[in-house]
């Protein structure tokens, strides 16, 4: 049975591996990006690095950091099901709401023991 501590840290793997599919989706289904590859490199960069930040403190077990991100990403789930369901989503928002709702799933199993 996993300890409460190794629910964290998978949710932070989770939470740095699913935020990177993220970054790809969106680059890939948003062309109106004219970036260029040196320019795209370091927006990932950038963008990882500060994912990087909140994925080691929810490594290191933050409760409350991880609940914060829980309600965020709990609300833009809400919101993308909505538009999607209003038909005024962005076209990337089939893509990339499987990761965001699996990485809300990560936090939740860290949070409440979700199986």
């Amino acid at each position: 049975m996993s300890t409460p501590l190794n629910k964290f840290r998978q949710a932070a793997l989770g939470f740095v591996l699913l935020n990177a599919v993220y970054l790809v989706l969106a680059y890939w289904k948003v062309p109106s990006f004219t970036l260029t590859p040196l320019k795209a490199a370091g927006y990932l960069v950038f963008i990882m690095f500060f994912v990087g930040i909140l994925a080691y403190f929810i490594y290191r077990g933050s409760r409350t950091l991880v609940l914060v991100l829980a309600a965020i990403y709990g609300g833009r789930i809400l919101f993308s099901s909505y538009t999607l369901i209003a038909g005024i989503a962005h076209p990337m928002v089939p893509y990339v709401l499987p990761t965001t709702v699996i990485i809300f799933y990560c936090f939740g199993r860290a949070l409440w023991s979700w199986p």
